[in-house]
């Protein structure tokens, strides 16, 4: 064995670790975590992490410790006493390599009807090299693939020479507030001296093996329209906030195209094709087939660009919502409600050492070099990003269906990404004979 593995062998490894990976992200997957219940997640993960000798930390969720910070999203679920898990790998005594933290939530969106599923959502199976079941590809799956990159340097005879932390968190998909819990965690700590910062970030996000550049911003707004119910045989006496909605829906799509036109991108998403989205996500009111409606309440997601202030777009957005409404009927009461999601966008600095060292690990068991990529979404990196000097991006898996039905993650390419992991932790942690 060579004083550190080389790329070959990190690639033979994780293809010979595959079963493995198949096994562990099956009972990762059949153990149901949607956001606010992830509870049976949490149990089998932090019992993995466990059996690998792993220091586990229980970080519990406490909004009232860290609703005073920027990046604090209006909860949408209870605490309830749920609680984030950071373990970490200790290097051995007199070794003093770099750190990494993985950084991955445990929570999955609603599955939508079982019924149109292949098999159900929480009975993963495998075909053609896919893994099939919600949180397969997002993201579980990256998860995963973090922990078996450790395992492989294990199996080579290696560990890391400096800590290797892997944070689960909650409420990723609804509010953040999981991965701020984590970060305020370790602020506060290192403030006590009790503890350092890690030196990089990777967040194992199912974008297809690229390393991201840069993320939108994110809000939710439930909008309230409520009118004035009558029989339909008198319907002209009756105001309908449903028909309402759908106006001032079709106003909002002419923000979003403004938005979008070329000349009022950001920089870093001005080669994509549309970067800001506006999503009607739920839609809820009436009472009676035959009634006039009295209410109705649109679930929307508002997606803008890095730079712009989450309150100032909410601001303008509400303006927007309130000057249509009064332009179909005065009467209209219109009620704005943020909730979830107060997530704005960042660019990511893919020069720092770090992150540079992450793309050659890519290269060396991939062949080429990782695509940057300007993503419509938002992940937890913005914490990271915009409340330390941490570098950070996310780098995961090829997956598919992402919220959607039949999710799935491509085995061959957690392969691919389990390699490059233990590649990069041997490059930027160091590796020791175990």
């Amino acid at each position: 064995m060579a004083a550190i593995p080389t790329p070959d062998q990190l690639r033979d490894a994780a293809q010979a670790l595959t079963p493995w990976m198949i096994d562990t992200l099956s009972a990762f997957v059949a153990a149901p975590s949607p956001s606010g219940a992830e509870q049976p997640a949490a149990d089998f993960l932090e019992g993995l992490m466990q059996d690998m000798g792993l220091d586990c930390e229980r970080i519990v969720l406490d909004s009232r410790q860290i609703e005073g910070l920027a990046l604090f999203s209006c909860p949408c679920d209870p605490d309830g006493g749920r609680h984030n898990l950071l373990a970490r790998h200790l290097p051995p005594a007199g070794t003093k390599g770099r750190s990494v933290l993985f950084n991955g939530h445990l929570d999955v969106v609603p599955t939508g009807p079982e019924s149109l599923w292949t098999t159900g959502p929480y009975l993963p199976r495998v075909e053609d090299g896919w893994l099939y079941g919600r949180g397969a590809g997002d993201m579980k799956g990256g998860i995963v693939c973090a922990l078996a990159a450790l395992r492989l340097l294990r199996t080579l005879g290696f560990t890391p020479a400096g800590t290797v932390g892997f944070n689960a968190v909650l409420d990723e998909e609804n509010t953040g507030n999981g991965t701020l819990a984590t970060l305020h965690a370790l602020q506060t700590a290192r403030a006590k001296a009790k503890l350092t910062d890690f030196d990089a970030v990777i967040i194992p996000e199912p974008f297809g093996e690229t390393l991201m550049s840069a993320q939108v911003g994110v809000s939710w707004l439930f909008v309230t329209l409520t009118g004035r119910p009558a029989h339909v045989a008198y319907m002209g006496q009756g105001l309908n906030p449903i028909e309402a909605a759908m106006a001032i829906m079709a106003d909002l799509k002419e923000l979003e195209a403004e938005w979008n036109r070329p000349e009022n991108r950001h920089p870093a998403f001005a080669d994509v094709a549309h970067p800001v989205n506006f999503n009607l996500g739920r839609i809820e009111g009436g009472e009676w087939n035959s009634s006039v409606p009295c209410t109705c309440t649109l679930g929307l997601r508002i997606g803008y660009y890095p730079g712009m202030d989450p309150a100032d777009v909410e601001a303008q957005v509400g303006a927007r919502i309130r000057a249509k409404a009064h332009a179909l009927n005065p009467a209209l009461v219109v009620e704005i409600d943020a909730r979830g999601h107060r997530s704005p966008g960042c660019v990511y600095d893919l020069e720092a050492p770090a992150m540079r060292t992450l793309a050659d690990a890519h290269e060396k068991i991939a062949g080429q070099r990782p695509a940057r990529l300007a993503c419509t979404a938002t992940t937890d990196g913005r914490h990271f990003r915009l409340m330390s000097d941490i570098p950070v991006t996310n780098y995961g898996p090829v997956a598919r269906h992402i919220h959607g039905i039949d999710e799935a993650v491509s085995l061959e390419s957690m392969q691919r990404v389990t390699a490059a992991m233990a590649q990069f932790i041997v490059d930027w942690c160091g590796v020791v004979k175990a």
